[in-house]
């Protein structure tokens, strides 16, 4: 975790990013095994395919909705990731991913990652984004365009936070509590609708972003 928070803070030269199949992040120095894959997501994909000179491997986390919701599998996330060598090599998400998030605000947020504070007492890792002005902040209107409606949102007056609940299907396209659990989160303003901070949790793992503006840390 730390060797790929380093990466970050060189985001050219150990990344990259492009839409030939959805949004799609390239490890150029590859940090993160195969078993290190299997470890974060507790298990192996639900498909194995011949990719080039390694392997395509896809992974789906099932939406959780409540008995008022009923998009389907429409916003399920599915993964697919290149292994070769043994290494992670590539790592694809939906191209719905890309509707609201242009590839050069994506560089720059994956970049300020780098800069993240690491607790391993936590295990949780935080990190801050400064945009130009308020336009470079994704709205929560962002959010549902690309996630579906909120398992849950919690009025927090000024703020609204919009809850995802996912669970990792099995081989036989099952997906239960028991299986790995991945949240989201996302607080945003109640009036302008932009976002304050993100976080997520997966084994146990705590990653968070919030957001500003140079507007704001100015005044």
């Amino acid at each position: 975790m730390l060797e790929l928070r380093d990466q970050l803070t060189d985001f050219e030269t150990n990344f990259d990013l492009n839409d030939e199949r959805g949004l799609t992040l390239v490890f150029k120095n590859p940090v993160l095994s195969s078993d290190d894959v299997i470890w974060l997501l507790k298990g192996s994909p639900v498909s194995v395919k011949p990719e080039g000179e390694g392997q395509l491997w896809t992974y789906v986390f099932q939406k959780q909705h409540t008995v008022f919701q009923d998009e389907g599998d429409a916003f399920d996330i599915p993964i697919l990731m290149v292994i070769q060598n043994d290494k992670l090599m590539e790592i694809t998400f939906p191209e719905r991913f890309l509707k609201s998030l242009s590839i050069p605000l994506l560089k720059k947020m994956l970049a300020s990652m780098g800069n993240a504070d690491i607790s391993k007492l936590s295990r949780s890792a935080s990190s801050k984004y400064t945009g130009t002005d308020s336009t470079e902040i994704p709205t929560s209107d962002n959010v549902i365009e690309t996630l579906g409606v909120p398992y849950e949102v919690e009025n927090l007056g000024e703020n609204s936070k919009l809850y995802y609940l996912y669970y990792l299907e099995d081989a036989l396209g099952n997906a239960t509590s028991d299986n790995l659990t991945l949240e989201l989160w996302f607080v945003a303003g109640t009036e302008n609708k932009n976002l304050k901070s993100v976080g997520g949790k997966i084994r146990g793992i705590k990653l968070s972003m919030d957001f500003e503006t140079l507007e704001t840390t100015t005044q």
